[in-house]
């Protein structure tokens, strides 16, 4: 099951390495990181998602209760959470299925930030899932390069 895992850290030199450092430490896998500034200048955010069981998500929640930077831990509600992830991607322009292309994307809500005689970069945002089937779709369009900021979460209430 997929977990997605809320820190407040210090913004500190060395928290990130310290917490990934716990984590990957005892065998678990990350898999994805997104960590920036919070509203307060002295503190990020770290949303960190894995893919494991009940088990294992209480393990590494304790073992980031334990780490002295990390001033909040919360599991982030699958069912009451606001997400978004951001996509930007290069794909291969070609006369022929430039119309089509342009539909998939608008379909999706995307948009294209650059256009070169070879390619489009194209930007989509979204929720984990629609970001899946918008590469599904585009995939058959050649597909150049790829890039992903893993979600961004927040509980649509506030967590006390």
């Amino acid at each position: 099951m997929r977990y997605i895992l809320s820190l407040i850290v210090e913004n500190k030199h060395g928290v990130l390495a310290k917490v990934s450092q716990v984590i990957t430490g005892r065998g678990y896998n990350i898999s994805t990181l997104t960590v920036g500034p919070s509203e307060k200048p002295d503190t990020s955010r770290m949303i960190i998602t894995f893919d494991c069981d009940d088990k294992v998500i209480s393990q590494i929640i304790k073992q980031m209760n334990k780490l002295i930077d990390v001033i909040k831990v919360f599991l982030i509600d699958e069912k009451e959470k606001v997400e978004r992830e951001l996509v930007l991607m290069r794909v291969h322009r070609k006369r022929e299925n430039e119309d089509s292309l342009s539909r998939v994307i608008d379909i999706f809500k995307g948009r294209i930030v650059n256009v070169t005689p070879g390619n489009f970069v194209i930007e989509l945002t979204g929720h984990s899932g629609k970001i899946n089937a918008f590469i599904e779709n585009i995939r058959p369009y050649g597909i150049q390069d790829l890039m992903r900021t893993g979600p961004l979460a927040l509980p649509r209430y506030e967590i006390k």
